[in-house]
C-alpha cells in the first residue's frame, strides 16, 4: 500500500519582459531553458499551468488529479 509522503511540485515559470535573474541568484530557482524569469508559481491549480508532483509515487501527477 502506497502512503502520503511530504510531496514536491515542479514550479511553473514565465518568461514576462520585465523579467531578469534574481529568481535564480536570490532564490536560487533554475528556470532554464527561459532566458530569464519574470513570475514563478510555485503551486498553481490553474489550466494549462498546472503544477506536477516532482517526486515520489505520484510523481508526474498534476494538481489537479490530486485533488
Amino acid at each position: 500500500m502506497n502512503q502520503l509522503y511530504p510531496m514536491k511540485f515542479k514550479p511553473v515559470f514565465k518568461d514576462k519582459i520585465w523579467g531578469g535573474m534574481k529568481i535564480k541568484t536570490i532564490l536560487g530557482m533554475n528556470y532554464s531553458p527561459l532566458p530569464n524569469c519574470g513570475e514563478v508559481w510555485v503551486l498553481s491549480g490553474i489550466e494549462g499551468n498546472t503544477s506536477e508532483v516532482a517526486n515520489g509515487f505520484l510523481k508526474g501527477n498534476e494538481l489537479n488529479e490530486l485533488i
